[in-house]
């Protein structure tokens, strides 16, 4: 297993409530785009792993974060994989 499919596929703890998982590519100081909206961690793993593949240069960190989330860096550019909790109502005080 590589480095990229082993971080893919350990589990920490994710943020309470309904979360998606944010498959999300760029470059360093370019920004980035959202590449996918998972229902689960294990849904965005193919997916994660060929975004992370498809990094034109040789990957030179992979890493998981204490909320789970989960990197790729090489060159410039990187792929990340992080959990978001759904808000499903106002969040504003009336």
């Amino acid at each position: 297993m590589t480095s990229i499919e082993l971080a893919a596929t350990q589990h920490q703890t994710a943020p309470a409530g309904p979360t998606v998982w944010i498959l999300s590519s760029g470059e360093d100081h370019e920004g980035g785009h959202i590449l996918g909206v998972y229902a689960s961690k294990e849904a965005a793993k193919g997916p994660f792993v060929q975004a992370a593949a498809s990094i034109p240069f040789d990957l030179d960190a992979a890493w998981q974060d204490d909320d789970g989330s989960v990197n790729v860096h090489g060159g410039c550019d990187w792929v990340s994989l992080e959990p978001h909790t759904v808000i499903a109502g106002p969040q504003i005080d009336a």
